[in-house]
C-alpha cells in the first residue's frame, strides 16, 4: 500500500512537534545553565545582571546546535512510541503499510531540518557567537590576544594586563612563514600603544612607536626580529639589525586564538581553510566542522532510524519504559563515540573525512540494519 499523501504529513506533524518540544526542555535548561555559569564568572565584577542573559541567549545557538542529533533522536522515540501506545501503528500496518513507509515522513523531516542547519541555523549562530565572544572580551577577559589572518598576511594583536587593567597594545602585521612548531614573519609592521584608563573606564591610546623589520620569530617570552627599523616619538628612525621585542605569546597561543569554527559560517569556512594552510597554520579542527555541518542532514537521518529501533517495540510485549531508557542511553554513547572519534582526527591520528563521517555511517548502518532484521519490511 502506498502512504497516502494526509498520512504523511500528519505523521510529519507530529514528528515535528516532538522534536520542538524536546529542543524547548533542551534549550531551557541549557539557557539557565549559561546563565548560571556566566554569574559565577562575573560575581567578583561590576556587570548587569540583563548584560548576563544577553550573553546567554547569545550563546544558545551554538549549544543547541550540539545538541540537534539528541534532540533529534529524543524527538522519535517520543513520536512513534505515542503512535504505538495509540495502535496508530498497528491500524497501518494491518493496512499494509511497512516500516520504511511511515518512516519516510519522519526521515524527510530530519533530512530537512539539517538542511536548515546548513542554510540558516549555523549561519545565525556563528554571527550570535562572534557577538558573545566580542562581550566575553569586553567584560570578562576572554582573551589577551587575536590574530586573523587575510589575503595580504596575518594580523595579531595583543594586550598586556597589570593588576587586572589594560597597559599596552601591540598590533603586528607581517608575511607568515615556517611550520606549525614555529612561527617566522617577514616584512612584518608593528605598533605599540601604552593605554590608560580614566576614572569613568574609557580607554586612551598613546602611540609609543613603531617598529618595522624584514624578518622575525617568535622565542620563548620575546619576538626577535632582524634588519629593523625603530621610530618613536621621541627621536628620529634608527636601524638595528637585530631587536628584541618582549611578549608573552607562545606558538600554542597564537594556533589557539584564530577564529574558533563555530563563529565561521559553513559557506565561509573553505576559504577561511584555504588561508589558513597558505599561511602554514593548522586547520584540522576548521576542516573537521566543516564536515560535521555538511553532514547534518544524514546524522539527523540516522538518529530517525536509531530512534525507530525503541519505538515501535508492540505495547502488548511491554518494557515500554525500558526501551526508552535505553534510547536516552544510546545518545549518550553516540555523542561520546562522537566526540572520541573526533578527537582522534584533531590529533591527526584519523583522516578528517573519516573522522566526521564515520560515525554517521555506523549509526545509518546499525539503524537500517537493526529495522531489517526486527521487522519485515
Amino acid at each position: 500500500m502506498r502512504l497516502s499523501l494526509t498520512l504523511s504529513l500528519y505523521i510529519m506533524r507530529q514528528f515535528l512537534l516532538s522534536v520542538l518540544l524536546v529542543f524547548c526542555v533542551f534549550g531551557t535548561f541549557i539557557f539557565l545553565v549559561n546563565v548560571l555559569e556566566l554569574i559565577k564568572r562575573t560575581h567578583d565584577q561590576n556587570v548587569p545582571f540583563a548584560m548576563i542573559l544577553q550573553m546567554a541567549l547569545l550563546k544558545l545557538p551554538q549549544v543547541g546546535q550540539k545538541a540537534l542529533p539528541f534532540t533529534v533522536l529524543l524527538g522519535t522515540v517520543l513520536t512513534y512510541t505515542r503512535f504505538t501506545r495509540t495502535q496508530e501503528l498497528t491500524v497501518m500496518r494491518s493496512a499494509g503499510v511497512s516500516v520504511w513507509q511511515f518512516l519516510m515522513p519522519a526521515l524527510l523531516s530530519a533530512f530537512t531540518l539539517g538542511a536548515l542547519v546548513i542554510f540558516v541555523l549555523n549561519p545565525l549562530s556563528c554571527v550570535m557567537l562572534t557577538r558573545f565572544e566580542r562581550l566575553e572580551n569586553k567584560y570578562l577577559h576572554g582573551r589577551n590576544s587575536f590574530v586573523d589572518i587575510s589575503a595580504d598576511g596575518i594580523w595579531l594583536r595583543q594586550k598586556t594586563y597589570t593588576n587586572g587593567r589594560v597597559k599596552s597594545e601591540t598590533i603586528l602585521h607581517a608575511q607568515r612563514s615556517g611550520s606549525l612548531d614555529n612561527i617566522e614573519i617577514s616584512d612584518a609592521v608593528i605598533f605599540v600603544f601604552a593605554i590608560t584608563e580614566n576614572a569613568e573606564g574609557k580607554r586612551n591610546y598613546r602611540f609609543v612607536q613603531r617598529i618595522d623589520a624584514k624578518q622575525g620569530s617568535l622565542m620563548n617570552g620575546f619576538w626577535r626580529l632582524g634588519n629593523v627599523i625603530l621610530t618613536d616619538t621621541k627621536s628620529a628612525a634608527r636601524h638595528h639589525n637585530e631587536y628584541f621585542l618582549p611578549t608573552d605569546l607562545t606558538v600554542k597561543d597564537i594556533n589557539n586564538s584564530f577564529a574558533t569554527p563555530d563563529t565561521i559560517s559553513f559557506w565561509a569556512l573553505p576559504h577561511f581553510i584555504s588561508m589558513l594552510k597558505k599561511s602554514g597554520f593548522s586547520a584540522l579542527s576548521h576542516r573537521l566542522h566543516w564536515h560535521t555541518i555538511l553532514i547534518s542532514p544524514l546524522f539527523f537521518m540516522a538518529m530517525v532510524c536509531f530512534g525507530a529501533l525503541f519505538s515501535l517495540r508492540p505495547v502488548r510485549q511491554g518494557k515500554t519504559g525500558l526501551l526508552i531508557t535505553a534510547s536516552i542511553l544510546s545518545g549518550f554513547l553516540i555523542y561520546f563515540l562522537t566526540n572520541l572519534v573526533s578527537s582522534l582526527g584533531l590529533s591527526g591520528t584519523m583522516p578528517v573525512v573519516l573522522a566526521a563521517w564515520a560515525p554517521v555511517a555506523v549509526c545509518m548502518l546499525a539503524g537500517v540494519g537493526f529495522l531489517m532484521h526486527f521487522e519485515d519490511g
